[in-house]
C-alpha cells in the first residue's frame, strides 16, 4: 500500500493494481508518492511523473521509467539495476547506495543529485548532466561516461576502472583518490591529475 496524494485525488492509499490502474487509464502524475519498499520489478511507467516521491528500499530492477521527471526524488538503496532511464529527470535526487548496475541513464538529468556509494558497474551514463552531483565512493568500474557533464562532480574515491570517459567534461571535478586506469591517467590534463 502506499499514501498518494497527487492531482484530482484525495490523499488515501493506493495498493500497486490501482497504480497500475491509474497509469493505464491516463494518470502520469504521482508525484509526492509514498512508496516506500515497493516491490515492482520490470513495470513499465515511461513518461512517469515521480517529483519527490519517496521509493526508499523499492525493488525496481528492468523497470522502464524511460523520460520521467523524479526531481528530488528519494532513492535511498533502491534497485534500479538494468532500468530503462534514459532522459529521466533525477535531479536533487537522493540515490545513496542505491544499486543502478547495468542500468541506461543516457542522457539522464542527475544535477545536484546525491549518488554517494551507489552501484553503477556498468551503467551507461552517456550524455548524462552530473553537473555538481555527489558521486564520491560510488562505483562506476564499466561505466559508459562518454559525453558525460562531470563538472564540478564530487568523485572523491569513486571507482572509475575500466570506465569510459571519451569526451566527458571535468572541469571542476573533485577527483580527490578516485581510482582510474591507468591510460586514462595519462589523458587527464595536468590540473585533474594533480587531483587524483
Amino acid at each position: 500500500m502506499a499514501s498518494f496524494e497527487g492531482d484530482g485525488f484525495s490523499t488515501g492509499t493506493i495498493d500497486m493494481m490501482q497504480l497500475l490502474d491509474m497509469y493505464s487509464a491516463g494518470c502520469r502524475d504521482f508525484s509526492h508518492l509514498d512508496f516506500r519498499e515497493a516491490w515492482m520489478p520490470g513495470v513499465c511507467f515511461p513518461d512517469v511523473q515521480l517529483c519527490y516521491a519517496d521509493l526508499t528500499c523499492a525493488h525496481l530492477p528492468q523497470a522502464v521509467l524511460e523520460g520521467g521527471n523524479l526531481t528530488g526524488a528519494k532513492l535511498w538503496r533502491a534497485n534500479l539495476s538494468e532500468a530503462n532511464l534514459k532522459r529521466v529527470n533525477l535531479e536533487r535526487s537522493v540515490l545513496i547506495r542505491a544499486h543502478l548496475e547495468r542500468a541506461d541513464l543516457s542522457s539522464a538529468r542527475l544535477r545536484e543529485s546525491d549518488l554517494r556509494l551507489a552501484n553503477l558497474r556498468g551503467s551507461v551514463l552517456t550524455g548524462a548532466d552530473l553537473q555538481r552531483a555527489n558521486l564520491s565512493y560510488a562505483d562506476l568500474t564499466g561505466a559508459n561516461l562518454s559525453g558525460a557533464d562531470l563538472r564540478y562532480a564530487d568523485l572523491t574515491r569513486a571507482i572509475l576502472v575500466e570506465a569510459d570517459l571519451t569526451g566527458a567534461q571535468l572541469e571542476g571535478a573533485i577527483l580527490d583518490r578516485a581510482r582510474l586506469n591507468p591510460p586514462v591517467m595519462a589523458e587527464l590534463d595536468e590540473p585533474f591529475k594533480s587531483l587524483v
